[in-house]
This record gives C-alpha cells, structure tokens and sequence, in this order.
C-alpha cells in the first residue's frame, strides 16, 4: 500500500458493516423512528426481498433517503469522505472488479491489516458490502461518499487507464534499464540527439501502445482534442469533452522526448524540429471507426505542446434536426438552403458550433442535380456528392484565390470556411449576387453584429443589403444526461427576472454511470437567426444601428440566443447556468 497521506488517513474510526447496521436499529428504536416489532418486520423483508434495509424502510416510510444520509452521519457516526481529492491505489482497485463497483457504486479505497474500507453512498446495504466481502476475503469498513462522486471515481480509476498506469510503469521501467546512465528531464532530446535515436525511441512497442492508449481513451470518453501540456517537470494529459478540460495523467519526465516524437512521427512531422511551430494530421481505423486527427505543436519555454483534435469521420454530420433548432428556425433553415442565390452568415467566436451547423445544412441538400463545392480549413467531414477541397497557406493557396478561380466553374452551392478579409468578403457576396448560394461564417458575438462586422471589413452596405439572406448566431451549451438529471424549483426572484410563471421547474445535473459521473452528456446548438426581409434591408440602406436592426428583427419573431437558450431549459434540456455562461457576454438589444 503506498505511503500516501489522504483525508481518510484523518478520520477516527471508519466502522464495518455489521456495526452500521446494528447501530442503525438501536438510533432508529431510542429516537422512537420504529417499533421493535416494526424493525423485526423490515429485517424480514430485507432478507426475503434480497434488498438493503435502507429501501425497505423507505419503502414502508420510516425514513426517507436524504433523512438517512443525515442519520447515518450524525446518529451513527459514518465518517465522510470526499473523493475528489483523495489518492487511490491502484493495487487496492484490483482488489474489486469493475462491474462489481458499478453495479453497487462502491469502491475500494484502503488496506490495513485484514480490513478493506470501501467508500459508498449506501452504508445499509450489506448484500453489496457482503459480496464485496466474499471477493476479497476482507472485513469491509465503510466510509460515507455521494453517489455521484463514488461514479466518477469509478469512472476515472478504472478500464483503460488502469491500463495505462501499467503502460507507464512498463514504459519506465524500460527506459530505467535502458537510460539508468543518463539525465533523463524534459530536454533531454537536444538538438545533439540524432533522428535515428528518436526514431527509435518513439517505435518502441510500448511507446506505440501509450499513445494508442490515450486516443482510443479519448475516443470512448467522446473527446474532442487531447492535450498535452509541458510543465517544468512533467507534461499533463487532457481531455476536452463537451468544451471543458479534464485533467488524466500527468507524464513522467523520461516518456515526454519518445511521446513527443512517436506523434511527431504518426503526424508526418519532422521530429527534429523544436523551435518553430507544425501542424500535421493522422488518419487511423479504431474498433472500425474512421479517425482523422489534426496535429498542432507549438514550441514554448517548458517544451512542445500538443493539441491533437479528434475528427470521428465515421459519425458523419448531424440532422438538421438534431442540432437544436426550434421548428420555427428549422422551417426557416430548410426553406433557406434551398435557395438558389443568396449569402447564409454564420456567426459565432471558435467553438461555437459553425462548421458543424453547416455541415448540417450541406448534408441536407439534394445534392443530385447541384454542384456543391467547398473550400475548407480544415476538411473536417468527407460528404458524398460534394467536391470539398483544403487551402493551403504553405503554398499560397487562400480562402480568396481558391474562391476567385471556383466561381468561374459554375458551382450551384459554394460553401467557403470563413470570411476573414476584405478579398475573400468581396468575392462572396458578388457570388451571391450573381446566382449561387454562398454558405460561409464570421467571427461575430450575434446575428446583427455581422452586419457591422463585413462593414469594418470594407464591403459596401449596397452589397450587403443586395447579398445576404441570412445571418444567425450560434453557441453551444451541454446537454443534461436524460438518465439522472433532476427538478428543482428555482428562485421565485429569478423566475420573475425571466417573466416566467410562479412555480416553472428547472432541472439540474446529478451524475451517473452514463454520464461518467458529469451531469452532462452531448451538447446541442443555442441560435438567433436574422433573416434579411424588406424591412431588414431599408434599415440597412439607412444606415440603422445594430439596436435598431435587433428591435425590427424580434418585432418579426427572432428570439434572441438568451431566449432560444430559455426554451431549452424549461424542455429539461440543459440548465440556467449553461445557458447564462454561454450568453452572459453578448451585450443586451
């Protein structure tokens, strides 16, 4: 067992089961909760049924469950435990297979002498402790958690990087062997290191494994991108799932060079290379799923760091209809797309679910008598029946040359990856005019602030009022996990903020094993969409404000991203915190 000091190190008298429950009985009889004969009753049906006496004693309403938590804690004295913090030992996880620790949500924390103490939200149900009992051969002791972070312990400590901290360990107990004369830090792989070294290094079977390991990981935790990090003395691994970053290894200083270099090397990168930034790309094939990887490394004062985003080329593009549109802007959309001239903006900072949206749009398209071209950076989805092709900034190859020479190849649709200066604005919106529908987004917080935007760019407001069809602005928030989100009744105060009525219910996160513990699973798409009418457009030619557009704009209907957001809470689709974070820098119209 390691040596490691631990908030469970601190606690007094971490209590076995058997104790728990006799302790239970006599509080639950001295408080005068339950007759003798009641409890003898409850203990009858627990033993028939198979089930905790916990349930059984809700089930007869003795006590409820959040009265229990509290019972259990103070009339009984199980101590607690937060587990965010606390330092597992892999060892002691062994101990309990995976499927047992989920199916009773216990886990395994320490060993002394002949007693394992296991942390649960349950301290009553001794069929779970009993088998835990049978499987290890120990008196369990148990210690109070919450249910949810007892599931995010499972779902961090166990499966594939359990699998991993053996890799590492291997990993280093090679390189000890291997490298037991040198100074293995960071910059270990100087620039006097030759490339047939690297190579090497970086091929070494478990090298390969590690960082297989790390993206089939990613792949089933439904990561976007893999970070890895350079510190002073080690590199951090991780995660981005569903826009936030969630810490999963910290790499020992001996396996960043071979890491480092086994990318570089899948990448197609020069592993040589460590003062100038490379961007590279890696095509791979996992549990049959087509994988693209885009490689970015950028040098900095602790070393390289790495931002691998992961691209499932298998799942293909969303329907329109699953991206979180109302039916009144999916109406709008549908009619939009099949347009045959016109401009469709998309605005939004990075990250705010553009490429995505528009990919929905060309996935939606008849695509049998058009001829759909696009000119992307990257090319992110492969999409039968469009012709998609890359700029390449190494050669020249700009948004603005590519779309000067695709205009004269009579393109029905033409989606441009983003508009970014003057040329390729230009270019755009005189396609627009002359008989194609141009697909394209700018960086822009809301739908009328595109407007001001292609202005400060340099295009004419008589292009723009002729052009566009349609601008909309876009944000992301996460999904609730439908299997344990739960309702609350919100503030009476912030109801009445809102103008909504007295008694609406919100939902909020918990956390399961279908969530991994988070509250949240997936995201989906907050829009504003701004259709350019007659009306629309006179203010433009007047040269209107922004505020003046927004007021005209939600006079016809357009709820703003705050209100599409709104709708989506109360439908329990996501929560007030989501949505306020998404939205709270977009200034108020």
């Amino acid at each position: 067992m390691k040596n490691t000091k631990t908030p469970l190190d601190q606690k007094q008298g971490q209590i076995s089961q058997s104790k728990v429950l006799h302790l239970l009985k006599q509080a639950m009889l001295d408080d005068g909760i339950i007759s003798e004969e009641g409890l003898l009753d409850a203990v009858v049906i627990a033993k028939r049924e198979q089930e905790p006496l916990s349930n059984v004693l809700e089930k007869l309403d003795f006590i409820n469950k959040e009265n229990l938590q509290r019972f259990v804690k103070n009339k009984i004295g199980v101590p607690s435990l937060p587990l965010s913090d606390y330092q597992f030992d892999r060892k002691v996880l062994r101990l309990v297979p995976e499927n047992l620790a989920r199916r009773f949500n216990i886990i395994p924390l320490n060993i002394t002498k002949n007693i394992l103490t296991v942390a649960t939200a349950n301290p009553l149900d001794i069929m779970a402790l009993d088998q835990f009992a049978q499987n290890t051969d120990y008196t369990i002791e148990v210690v109070l958690a919450s249910g949810e972070s007892i599931q995010s312990a499972i779902t961090q400590r166990y499966g594939m990087r359990e699998d991993r901290q053996e890799l590492i360990e291997e990993i280093a107990e090679e390189f000890q062997k291997t490298h037991h004369k040198k100074d293995v830090r960071v910059n270990h792989y100087a620039d006097e290191i030759n490339e047939i070294r690297l190579r090497r290094e970086a091929e070494e079977p478990p090298i390969v494994r590690l960082v297989n390991c790390y993206i089939a990981q990613a792949l089933v935790e439904g990561a976007t991108d893999i970070h890895l990090e350079p510190k002073k003395d080690a590199m951090k691994v991780r995660f981005r799932i569903d826009g936030y970053l969630f810490n999963r290894h910290e790499l020992s200083p001996k396996l960043i060079g071979p890491i480092v270099s086994r990318i570089k090397i899948m990448s197609g990168l020069d592993i040589t290379e460590k003062r100038f930034p490379q961007n590279g790309r890696i095509g791979l094939t996992m549990k049959e799923k087509n994988i693209d990887i885009l490689t970015s490394i950028f040098p900095t004062m602790n070393g390289e760091n790495i931002v691998m985003r992961v691209l499932d080329k298998s799942a293909g593009p969303a329907h329109l209809s699953e991206i979180g549109l109302s039916e009144v802007n999916l109406g709008l959309f549908n009619k939009l797309i099949r347009s045959t001239e016109g401009l469709i903006l998309a605005a939004g900072p990075t990250g705010s679910g553009k490429t995505t949206t528009i990919y929905s749009f060309l996935q939606a398209l008849e695509k049998s008598d058009k001829n759909i071209v696009t000119i992307e950076d990257p090319i992110e989805h492969e999409i039968d029946g469009i012709v998609q092709s890359q700029v390449d900034d190494t050669t020249g190859l700009s948004y603005a040359d590519s779309l000067n020479s695709l205009l004269q190849q009579d393109p029905d649709v033409i989606y441009v990856g983003e508009i970014r200066d003057r040329e390729t604005a230009t270019l755009a919106v005189r396609g627009a005019l002359t008989g194609d529908l141009l697909l394209s987004t700018i960086q822009a917080n809301q739908a009328v602030e595109a407007i001001t935007r292609l202005l400060d760019i340099g295009v004419g407001e008589g292009l723009i009022e002729s052009a566009l069809s349609c601008c909309f602005a876009q944000r992301l928030v996460r999904k609730l996990c439908i299997h344990c989100r739960q309702e609350y009744a919100p503030d009476e105060r912030l109801l009445k903020d809102l103008g909504l009525a007295e008694g609406t219910k919100f939902f909020r996160k918990k956390g399961c094993e279908s969530c991994s513990g988070i509250g949240y699973k997936g995201r989906i798409g907050l829009f504003e969409v701004l259709v350019f009418d007659r009306k629309i457009k006179t203010l433009i030619s007047n040269h209107a404000t922004e505020s003046e557009i927004t007021a005209a704009a939600r006079a016809n209907g357009m709820r703003t991203l705050f209100e599409d957001g709104i709708e989506k809470i109360l439908k329990g689709i996501t929560t007030f915190d989501e949505v306020k974070n998404a939205t709270e820098h977009i200034s108020p119209s």
